[in-house]
């Protein structure tokens, strides 16, 4: 009986988390939807951009954020933090100031990104506050479609569209892609039921009057929405809130990505749950617990799953093997899938995805690892920094330009 609850139990989970829980949220907002009301005028916003070492990329990022009044935006500001930047980010921003009034500069000691972005909150002048940084490009609209969520008093964070730029171009590029396209049409369906919390932390726009400081070792993107959520704001998915973002370049990025958006969000939401009794708000405990924490904890419910199969296996139930065979024939498929990107650069879909799965869920393990070791990312390294006129390409990643 204990090794049948022992297999159960986290497939029941992961059926709950990967299956069953999309589903109640498409319920939910299909029977109770969350309407936007259209109450007022667009509000003026602030664009916002976080940058470390962004030589590069800072002047291109700067027109783009302006070009968003041609499509009606009210942006009264474009205002950059240089987090420590020695690449000559400073200067550059410096110098188009001096032509464009509405451009602030803060030249800031290395801090980390929270740190930034605070400073950046409390400098802005527009009711809203688009948070965003050096390698994101709004498309056309973009910030427009952000600013009329906020027409709605209830919304206090709105968050859009990223699309990674070449995200169907390389099988690792491939696999990253598919799993985004399935964590925004998750977050389409919570948006539309009222239980959002998850946002883009490149494209996520907040009113100024709901801001409230994040602690410097946290993640903004992670805390805020919920600080929001629990002072009774909405959170809201804009579909039409449409960005781009350079192509994901390789392996070791995606891994070292996962690893921290996991640590820090598990921190993050585990810490906010007591703030949030789910009597009061059940749609968004759910959503926490369901869509975060127990998709985080991923490896783990598979490895139980995969012992529980095997010992009643062993035990006469041969039926359950199907479980450590198949992380087995999973594991086996990543491998094979990564020699073939190093010998030749490329593999088939089927085995490029099994790798993905393998890297995110490793991630996604080191994130718990480093959570309960009491380790913290301090300090937030762009991918780009010192990386300018090097295009990276890891075996079967996407060419990114520095």
């Amino acid at each position: 009986m204990a090794l049948i609850v022992l297999f159960w139990i986290p497939v029941a989970i992961l059926t709950w988390v990967y299956l069953v829980y999309p589903i109640v949220a498409a319920a939910a907002a299909r029977l109770a939807p969350m309407r936007l009301r259209d109450e007022g005028p667009d509000p003026t916003v602030s664009v916002a951009i976080a940058v470390h070492d962004g030589a590069a990329q800072i002047a291109d990022r700067i027109a783009n954020a302006f070009a968003q009044e041609a499509s009606g935006a009210r942006v009264v500001e474009v205002i950059v933090g240089s987090d420590g930047s020695t690449d000559g980010t400073d200067a550059i921003v410096g110098d188009l100031a001096r032509t464009e009034r509405r451009l602030r500069l803060h030249s800031l000691p290395r801090a980390g990104q929270t740190p930034t972005q605070h400073v950046l909150f409390e400098a802005g002048r527009g009711e809203i506050v688009v948070l965003t940084d050096a390698e994101t490009r709004f498309a056309p609209g973009c910030v427009a479609a952000l600013a009329r969520a906020f027409r709605d008093p209830r919304v206090s964070c709105a968050t859009g569209h990223l699309v990674w730029a070449g995200q169907d171009a390389t099988p690792t590029s491939h696999s990253e892609g598919v799993y985004w396209r399935y964590e925004l049409r998750v977050r389409e369906l919570e948006s539309r039921a009222g239980w959002l919390t998850a946002v883009t932390g490149a494209l996520v726009a907040v009113r100024r009057s709901s801001y409230r400081p994040v602690p410097a070792r946290s993640s903004m993107d992670e805390l805020l929405p919920l600080y929001i959520r629990e002072e009774g704001g909405l959170v809201v998915y804009v579909a039409d809130a449409v960005a781009h973002d350079r192509p994901i370049s390789s392996l070791r990025e995606q891994f070292r990505t996962r690893c921290r958006i996991a640590a820090r969000g598990i921190v993050a939401n585990i810490s906010m749950l007591p703030r949030l009794p789910p009597w009061r708000y059940p749609g968004v405990v759910t959503a926490i617990v369901s869509h975060k924490l127990l998709r985080w904890a991923t490896p783990w419910l598979v490895l139980v799953a995969a012992i529980g199969g095997g010992l009643l296996a062993l035990a006469g139930s041969p039926l359950y093997a199907v479980a450590p065979v198949g992380l087995g024939v999973t594991l086996v498929c990543a491998g094979l899938a990564h020699v073939l990107m190093l010998r030749a650069g490329s593999a088939p879909r089927a085995l490029a995805f099994a790798r993905a799965f393998v890297v995110v869920n490793l991630a996604f393990a080191v994130g718990w690892i480093n959570v309960l070791l009491g380790r913290r990312i301090e300090r937030w390294q762009p991918a780009t920094a010192g990386r300018k006129d090097q295009p990276i390409a890891d075996h079967g990643g996407a060419a990114r330009p520095g």
